[in-house]
């Protein structure tokens, strides 16, 4: 969700939590390997929810709630022919869920790579449960219905900040998948100049995020094989939040995009 943020915040859950809740279980080797205490003492380089101050989430969530404000109350009807509309549709458009661990990696790994989400929002949906949680280091929000709607909104902020030139990049560093747990994860780095802003400050964060999926079947048409979709996306980011968004307001190269060794 890196350059797109949420104003509909929910408490955190880990993913056997998110299973339980949707009627699901793990075995106990899995709870304690997923549970979010273990995440946040062992992943000491990353930044999350659970660890961004209080104070930066309730910022970005001000912020997004004012975009949103603006960009609904601006115009009584939507209008198709806008950049922002023509961008939702395309985010809406559903191909069939991916119906092996290989599969999703490679649309997962297109998203990166050919639609550059981590800037444009534009993600393949039909990858995503109807109420799959995302969570960043700044917010955390239910439905990839608010996912669609809300991108509509912010991206001409962001393409607006980026100026001219269009600056950006989602670079995917690394990917791989892990069958046991049911997770994809990546590893990327997002790059942008904002141009329209004097300074041209230059947005460069890594981060990393895992894509924790099912096996989801369609009630309708069991004879097709199971699907698998995501229900929980992760994001960290490998410096603090509040630093990340320090990059704002100060130079070019004045903060590192990684506190990795």
């Amino acid at each position: 969700t890196s350059g797109f943020s949420f104003p509909i915040e929910h408490r955190h859950r880990s993913p056997q939590q998110l299973h339980r809740h949707r009627g699901r279980t793990t075995n106990s080797k899995q709870t304690t390997q997923l549970s979010t205490q273990d995440n946040v003492e062992n992943d000491t380089n990353n930044s999350s929810y659970e660890s961004s101050a209080s104070f930066v989430k309730g910022l970005v969530s001000s912020l997004t709630s004012v975009t949103n404000y603006f960009s609904l109350s601006s115009q009584d009807e939507p209008d198709p022919s806008s950049p922002s509309m023509q961008q939702t549709a395309a985010i809406a458009t559903l191909l069939s869920p991916p119906t092996s661990p290989s599969e999703l990696l490679e649309r997962i790994r297109a998203d990166y790579a050919e639609n550059n989400y981590l800037w444009t929002g534009k993600l393949d949906v039909s990858l995503f449960s109807k109420d799959c949680r995302f969570t960043d280091p700044t917010l955390s929000f239910e439905g990839i219905d608010n996912y669609v709607t809300n991108v509509g909104n912010l991206v001409p902020v962001v393409e607006f900040l980026l100026g001219k030139e269009q600056s950006s990049q989602s670079k995917l560093l690394d990917i791989s998948c892990n069958e046991e747990e049911g997770y994809v994860e990546t590893r990327w780095n997002m790059i942008g100049d904002l141009n329209a802003i004097p300074w041209s400050p230059r947005i460069d964060v890594i981060g990393r995020t895992k894509f924790w999926y099912e096996a989801t079947t369609n009630e309708e048409d069991k004879q097709h094989q199971a699907a698998l979709q995501v229900y929980f996306y992760d994001e960290k980011w490998e410096i603090p939040a509040g630093l990340a968004l320090l990059q704002f307001i100060t130079p070019a190269g004045t903060i590192a995009n990684s506190n990795a060794e």
